[in-house]
């Protein structure tokens, strides 16, 4: 498998972007320029009700939601309405998933291929993946890393690459290297790739190292890209893509709208194409 591209592309030319307003109302913006990041959008409408806890966008269609009483579920909007899973409109994944609360709420996201991490307080990283086609847990709580009680706030982006903010705003950026070598690799930074982010906040990502998030000093929607091989921000101060983001109680972005990586091998709305490779580099890498 090639290494990550200097070339960020759009599967489809747009970045879906689910807000979700305080009172559980989720609608769906399309904004036309994820790779280059301007002011410009398409369709906005709403999509569901209902969605108070936390909002998380997969890769695909695929939305978790994790209710207020910790439970986390799986739903996939097939771009006109809600797919069924035996007859409901969501399919329970488990319990326990504390992330409703303003303290823990960005301590969980999702990468291009539909893994979950999460940053519990205890400073321990993990991973889970819930495989789309095969309906199953494939892996729970792989443990990536331990000791980061620096950070309050992770963003997941590329295949494997988690970026994680300290309470100062600084950001440094993990990843599992998978195709330097036979056997995946954990790969802890040396050096920040940023500062400046304690204002921000909704942070999601749609691949690619491109990043949504939020101001919340005056609710400007702003539009961030990494280059993973040039090591260069296109625009480190962000760039103002919308305005009055800032009553919202998420805003997510599909998982897998961009990426550096071929997309014969991108997770598509039937499920995963390479699967097995997920959970076999998660496995190489995890401590536990």
């Amino acid at each position: 498998m090639p290494a990550p591209s200097t070339t960020l592309s759009a599967r489809y030319g747009l970045a879906p972007v689910y807000p979700c307003d305080t009172a559980g109302d989720l609608y769906l913006f399309e904004h036309s320029t994820p790779t280059t990041g301007t002011f410009a959008w398409g369709e906005a409408y709403q999509i569901g009700a209902g969605w108070q806890g936390r909002v998380l966008a997969g890769p695909s269609g695929y939305m978790f939601s994790i209710t207020t009483g910790g439970e986390l579920r799986l739903l996939h909007f097939n771009g006109a309405y809600w797919d069924l899973f035996n007859g409901n409109e969501y399919a329970v994944l488990g319990q326990g998933w504390s992330h409703t609360a303003a303290s823990t709420r960005y301590r969980i996201s999702v990468d291009e291929d539909g893994v979950l991490y999460t940053l519990d307080t205890s400073g321990n990283l993990k991973a889970h993946y819930y495989n789309f086609a095969t309906k199953q847990w494939a892996v729970q709580g792989a443990l990536l890393d331990t000791g980061l009680t620096q950070y309050n706030a992770i963003i997941a982006t590329s295949r494997g690459v988690v970026y994680a903010r300290t309470t100062a705003g600084t950001v440094f950026r993990y990843y599992i290297d998978w195709w330097t070598t036979a056997t995946a690799t954990w790969v802890r930074p040396t050096t920040q790739v940023t500062t400046g982010w304690q204002n921000l906040k909704n942070f999601s990502s749609p691949g690619g190292e491109v990043f949504y998030a939020v101001n919340s000093s005056n609710g400007n929607l702003l539009w961030y890209s990494y280059n993973p091989v040039t090591k260069a921000w296109k625009s480190a101060s962000g760039k103002i893509i919308g305005s009055g983001w800032n009553s919202e109680q998420d805003v997510v972005v599909q998982s897998n709208a961009c990426s550096r990586f071929p997309w014969a091998t991108a997770c598509q709305s039937t499920g995963p194409k390479d699967g097995g490779a997920v959970i076999t580099r998660l496995n190489q890498v995890k401590k536990n």
